[in-house]
């Protein structure tokens, strides 16, 4: 059967970028699936271009592999450039060390590597930068089945291992690439290793380097070699006989994976993909490179959106033969050995001297052939500094021990008369309530239902006394669970007068408010369906428990969860998840009027926006924090005035507490009151989705609010 190129290529969308990217009509998808050729694209959509193949000439080679126990090769970049070099793993024969002309100059036999990389701006941490302005070297010892790290001394070009601990993979390594955060500025290797990619977070102290793994993400059988593209934060991994699959980088992200080309017939790989390289021309241009190794070809794709844009091969020259079938590949975007563009290296396997090697091959010839960019000005051993503003945890509460999608929505109660003696309450969705202290021991387990949303009030005069009361959404129930907190016994007790029924089909997101007009107090809860409905009960008293009174019912648009209400200016700001933050009346009688203080869309927030939670500052000033869950992030607000956007933060590891950072937060609270020497100026307490180091059940992270202040400026 015959096909018209137009809709083959609409497959590879499909396969590549899903339905969104399949904008022609169901009548065209209809001639695909009658196997019958339609004559023209439908109107208004371009038909695909011809595919596009080059051969250039390759530039020089290396020796040959001594021992032909070949596979991967890097490239590592001098002070002086003229004295860069090319890196070979060689297995048995050590890691080898050529110039750029191809010349053997050195090995280091110390190791048996498979797999080699090079990372840049990499501080050593004894007060000089080391394998920093020349690169760190990571290599994958089969000998000794680790990882090691390197440097090579710039003067006499000799490397020396600064890994004295070994970090061990467990298994056969694959594939291996390096990578460093645009937002951090940490560094972290990534080794295939059996069917899953797993990340090393690398540190160094006193010019020792030492690895912690952070976390394993399974991709499929044949999963090996990698690339990563730092600025957009992307990892890439070539599944031998299936395709290549694109990743986030950045440890605490989803680990969801696309695909960005398959194997024939429903990609452009002939058969089986291995080598992947990655070139950045500029903030623009950056392409991947893949060794189809069956054609023999290099496949290139645009990195921003997959596209696939030609192949070239690397063909013979003068006294050096052409390039079979390749595996390692790498690509330098700088000017070297007279390309102003950078160079290609591959390992060919099936060089003619029988022993593989390494051609060099000029990227300014790859892309005139092509029409892809070239890199002018770019010095990858000078990377950008750290671009996001992070903070760390000092902190972690116990983890929930229910796995899965467990831990939710703290609040934070800060003791009367000893701030140390204060308490995080969570929120587990497949338990109940759990107790924690601020240290994030475990005090309290409640298992009365699957609790979603929680919030608390003080002065609020039960049996005469003011108590500080508690309220939760319970799904079970379809009610809202009232507890009063006991300060001498740092305990919650049930003060609900039977099941304070939610008339909703399954209560959601909730908050509190004490009304500064009426002095009353009030509870909201929002509804897990499509329409947003919230519901205000006031709560009252009734001897020693309290039960609730409808009060007021509106609808936000879309689903909700997050809300938080101001008591001192009577405003009610609750997130519409994929629309945007609204600012409401919290007074029974405030009816729906709204505005919006942050929405999502382009340049603003990330869906889903989840929980919220005010930091209360002196004389009405203060600032809202909202879960910018869609980003792994957190988004700050004014309290005052217009409720201005002040700016993102993250929450990154602290390795020397070994607390891993916070992302995918559904639910957080945040306090200004002074809590001890940890947290002078009060607290932040968000729910971590993704607890992954170790790799543990969900739990909530501890932040001192004087780290926002210094990340965002705020003082």
């Amino acid at each position: 059967m015959k096909r018209h190129f137009y809709y083959d290529t609409l497959i590879e969308n499909f396969f590549h970028n899903g339905f969104p990217a399949m904008r022609k009509p169901l009548a065209s998808a209809l001639c695909i699936l009658a196997a019958t050729a339609c004559d023209s694209p439908p109107p208004g959509v371009p038909a695909a271009p011809a595919p596009r193949e080059a051969v250039v000439a390759a530039r020089a080679e290396t020796a040959a592999n001594t021992q032909n126990d070949g596979n991967d090769v890097a490239f590592w970049l001098a002070a002086d450039a003229a004295r860069s070099l090319v890196l070979g793993t060689a297995g048995t024969a050590g890691l080898e060390l050529f110039d750029l002309s191809g010349r053997r100059i050195g090995a280091f036999t110390a190791i048996e590597p498979d797999f080699v990389a090079v990372t840049y701006g990499f501080a050593m941490g004894n007060g000089a930068e080391g394998g920093g302005a020349t690169g760190l070297v990571v290599a994958a010892d089969r000998a000794s089945g680790s990882l090691v790290a390197l440097t090579i001394d710039p003067a006499s070009l000799e490397p020396r291992r600064v890994s004295p601990e070994p970090m061990p993979v467990h298994g056969e390594v694959t594939g291996l690439c390096t990578y460093r955060s645009p937002d951090t500025g940490l560094h972290y290797a990534f080794a295939t290793v059996e069917g899953a990619v797993q990340q090393w977070q690398l540190t160094a102290r006193g010019g020792v380097v030492q690895g912690r793994l952070v976390r394993s993400i399974p991709v499929g059988v044949g999963a090996g070699y990698c690339a990563v593209d730092d600025a957009t934060r992307t990892l890439f991994v070539a599944e031998e006989k299936v395709g290549i699959w694109r990743l986030s980088a950045e440890p605490e992200t989803d680990a969801e994976r696309q695909a960005v080309d398959l194997v024939a017939p429903r990609g452009h790989i002939e058969k089986e993909v291995k080598g992947l390289g990655l070139y950045r021309a500029d903030a623009t241009h950056a392409y991947l490179l893949a060794a189809d190794v069956a054609a023999p070809r290099f496949n290139v794709y645009a990195v921003d959106s997959g596209e696939w844009l030609g192949s070239f091969r690397i063909g013979a020259a003068t006294s050096v033969d052409e390039v079979g079938e390749s595996e390692g590949l790498a690509a330098v975007a700088f000017p070297l050995a007279g390309s102003k563009g950078g160079l290609i290296a591959a390992f060919d396997e099936e060089n003619d001297d029988g022993a593989g090697n390494i051609k060099l091959a000029a990227w300014d010839d790859i892309a005139a052939a092509l029409g892809l960019a070239s890199a002018a000005g770019v010095d990858p051993r000078n990377p950008p500094a750290p671009t996001a503003r992070t903070v760390m945890p000092v902190a972690e509460s116990e983890p929930t021990g229910t796995f899965g999608d467990a831990a939710d929505d703290p609040a934070i109660w800060v003791h009367p008369t000893d701030p140390s003696r204060s308490l995080v309450i969570g929120t587990n969705k497949k338990r109940g309530l759990d107790v924690y202290d601020l240290s994030g021991r475990r005090l309290q387990v409640l298992p009365d239902g699957r609790m979603n949303n929680v919030d608390l009030r003080g002065g609020f005069l039960l049996g005469g006394k003011p108590v500080a009361l508690v309220a939760a959404s319970n799904r079970t129930t379809k009610g809202i669970a009232l507890y009063r907190v006991d300060a001498a016994a740092r305990r919650l007790v049930d003060v609900a007068d039977g099941v304070v029924s939610t008339g909703l089909a399954d209560p959601y997101g909730l908050c509190m408010y004490r009304s500064a007009k009426s002095g009353e107090t009030f509870v909201f809860v929002n509804d897990n369906e499509d329409t947003g409905t919230m519901k205000q009960w006031r709560l009252v008293a009734a001897g020693s428990k309290v039960r609730a009174e409808a009060v007021r019912s509106f609808k936000v648009g879309s689903l909700a969860e997050g809300c938080v209400a101001d008591d001192a200016t009577g405003a009610l700001y609750v997130s519409e998840e994929d629309v945007a933050v609204w600012r409401y009346s919290a007074e029974p009688d405030g009816g729906d009027a709204r505005r919006a203080i942050g929405k999502v869309g382009p340049g603003g927030l990330t869906d889903d926006a989840e929980g919220i939670g005010l930091w209360a500052g002196p004389g009405g000033t203060g600032y809202l924090v909202l879960s910018n869950q869609g980003a792994d992030n957190y988004a700050v607000f004014r309290r005052e005035g217009a409720n201005e956007f002040v700016g993102f933060f993250s929450i990154v590891a602290n390795d020397a507490l070994g607390i891993d950072g916070a992302s995918e937060t559904d639910g957080l609270d945040v306090s200004s009151a002074p809590l001890g020497s940890r947290f002078p100026h009060g607290l932040l307490v968000v729910q971590d989705g993704r607890n992954i180091t170790p790799g543990e059940s969900q739990n909530f992270k501890y932040v001192p609010w004087d780290a926002v202040e210094r990340a965002l400026g705020l003082r």
